[in-house]
């Protein structure tokens, strides 16, 4: 079988001397012709043990024939090397895949598609991927692949050059300025991208995966943030997009006390006053214990935010200073409903609001019974926060153990003529339905 279909393969060179006349045929074009077709027909019906041989040769005399020789090659050696099981063979095999790379990048490195950069991005998440490791050469791989392509660099290539980033900081290879340079860097790409192509699934994954491998990998210190931002903040401050990323950056990783971040703040509203920015300026206030400005510039933000992913941490933090500092305990539960309804799978709502309502009962009633039925509804409100978030159980355990114990007595229920169980509304601005549980004695 294998020969007839070579006598075929062979039979075909002669539908192909236009195309030869086209391209670099090397010093022997019949030879090149020869290999080519024979592995070429070999390689399109997925024989690839069969056509190795035939590239091989293809390679030996006309390497610069066509750069699909360096694709398909690339996608013979991949396979061996997920099939190799013997580690030294293995080992041959990736290097082979490498030369493959080389000579790609040797003979076609002005290729108007995949130029040299191209290449050596897909070379260096070959490398980490086959030889995990070795950190250091891909990073140096992708970091010139960056360098030469910028912006036309893949999501695979930025998200690997990260994750290499991180793992030579943690080994003491780099230090916290070249990460922080080449996070900016690889978020600095996937915001051009996802600026043209928004919903890029890859650029999606792959900024969240930088951002994972920063924040993970000890350099993102406040230290180190203040010098890099603070050295950059007099010849970038009319720069919003800039600011943004400052703001931003300081804030996730919990800076909001640093002066760099009160400047670029500052900075930002004035030239863009947007709910995020008044957001970022509460936040240093009430670091001051300014909760007067704090609240300021909160409600400002509210104003401005509706639609910000922010919304619910401004309403709550609202809740907070009208709760602590006012004492307006209604308008303290009137925002905190407006953050549920903004982010209903978060806890905080829901235990702030339980200690709201306990805080309140003395101002709402004077009858002791009637205070005490208020621990119903805020333990109602702690098993809520843990139902709707896990990371809520272990605060909302605590409360609910500690204000259980404030529950009326069954003495006091059997004399309301009530049992455990029953249905009860309690009243005044609360005025919500919960149920009657008598003390545990």
């Amino acid at each position: 079988m294998k020969t007839r279909f070579l006598i075929l393969a062979l039979g075909l060179m002669g539908f192909s001397s236009g195309l030869m006349a086209q391209r670099d045929t090397g010093s022997d074009a019949n030879a090149c012709l020869k290999y080519q077709t024979l592995y070429g027909e070999f390689y399109k019906q997925g024989s690839y043990a069969d056509a190795m041989p035939w590239w091989r040769k293809a390679i030996e005399v006309c390497p610069k024939f066509s750069k699909n020789l360096y694709i398909h090659g690339e996608k013979m050696f991949r396979e061996k090397i997920e099939k190799e099981t013997d580690p030294k063979k293995k080992e041959v095999l990736i290097d082979s895949l490498m030369w493959v790379f080389d000579k790609r990048i040797e003979y076609f490195s002005n290729d108007p598609k995949t130029p040299k950069g191209y290449v050596l991005g897909v070379k260096g998440v070959a490398m980490q991927w086959y030889r995990k490791e070795d950190y250091k050469a891909s990073y140096e791989v992708l970091k010139e692949s960056i360098k030469l392509i910028g912006s036309q660099s893949g999501a695979a290539v930025v998200l690997t050059y990260m994750q290499a980033s991180r793992q030579l900081f943690i080994d003491g290879a780099i230090g916290e300025e070249q990460v922080l340079d080449d996070y900016e860097t690889t978020m600095e790409i996937c915001d051009a991208n996802l600026k043209l192509t928004p919903d890029d699934q890859d650029f999606i994954k792959a900024k969240a995966g930088i951002e994972q491998f920063f924040t993970s990998s000890g350099a993102a210190s406040c230290e180190s943030l203040s010098k890099l931002y603070t050295g950059k903040f007099e010849a970038l401050k009319g720069d919003v997009e800039w600011l943004n990323k400052v703001t931003k950056q300081l804030k996730k990783a919990g800076c909001t006390d640093a002066k760099i971040f009160a400047e670029a703040s500052e900075a930002l509203f004035k030239i863009q006053p947007t709910a995020e920015a008044a957001h970022n300026i509460a936040i240093m206030f009430w670091k001051r214990e300014d909760f007067g400005k704090a609240k300021e510039y909160l409600e400002q933000a509210i104003t401005l935010g509706q639609q910000s992913e922010e919304l619910a941490d401004m309403y709550y933090e609202l809740a907070y200073i009208k709760y602590s500092q006012d004492k307006d305990y209604r308008e303290a539960k009137s925002l905190l409903t407006k953050a549920m309804d903004a982010r209903p799978n978060w806890g905080k709502p829901y235990l702030l609001l339980g200690q709201v309502y306990i805080a309140a009962r003395e101002q709402m009633f004077s009858d002791p019974w009637d205070r005490a039925t208020v621990f119903w509804i805020a333990v109602d409100k702690f098993i809520k926060a843990k139902t709707v978030d896990p990371e809520a159980t272990n605060e909302a355990n605590d409360l609910i153990n500690g204000y259980s114990q404030y529950f009326p007595n069954n003495e006091e229920v059997f004399f309301r003529t009530l049992r455990d169980g029953d249905s009860y509304t309690v009243g005044g601005w609360i005025n919500e339905t919960t149920k009657v549980r008598s003390k545990k004695l």
